[in-house]
């Protein structure tokens, strides 16, 4: 099997992903979270939420993830990828739709 036919259920995962665990308000857009993205460093855990001694033990991060306090009193613990794994996804997801649309290309002018 091609490799071409998994691309639109890779971008369809690679977008779900990157969707959910993108933290959104509604102040904030889309544009401004990836913006905000600094891929060079890893983030760390909140220790607590809303402070260790009294709120919910977040887990510890590592190289591909790390939680955040978060719900209306920042009260519990969400999961959110690094940022540079969400640099990866976006370029992977840039690079398939790059890939579709040559594709696609080279099948209509016959050129394959």
């Amino acid at each position: 099997m091609r490799l071409t036919t998994f691309s639109p259920y890779l971008l369809f995962g690679v977008i779900t992903i990157f969707l959910l665990a993108t933290e959104t308000n509604a102040d904030s857009s889309l544009v401004d979270e990836v913006k905000s993205l600094s891929p060079l460093e890893l983030k760390d855990s909140a220790l607590g939420c809303p402070i260790p001694v009294v709120g919910a033990v977040c887990p510890e991060s590592n190289a591909l993830y790390y939680f955040k306090c978060c719900g209306k009193l920042l009260d519990s613990c969400c999961f959110r990828l690094q940022d540079w794994v969400i640099v990866l996804l976006l370029v992977m997801a840039l690079l398939t739709v790059l890939a579709i649309i040559f594709n696609i290309l080279r099948c209509i002018f016959c050129m394959g």
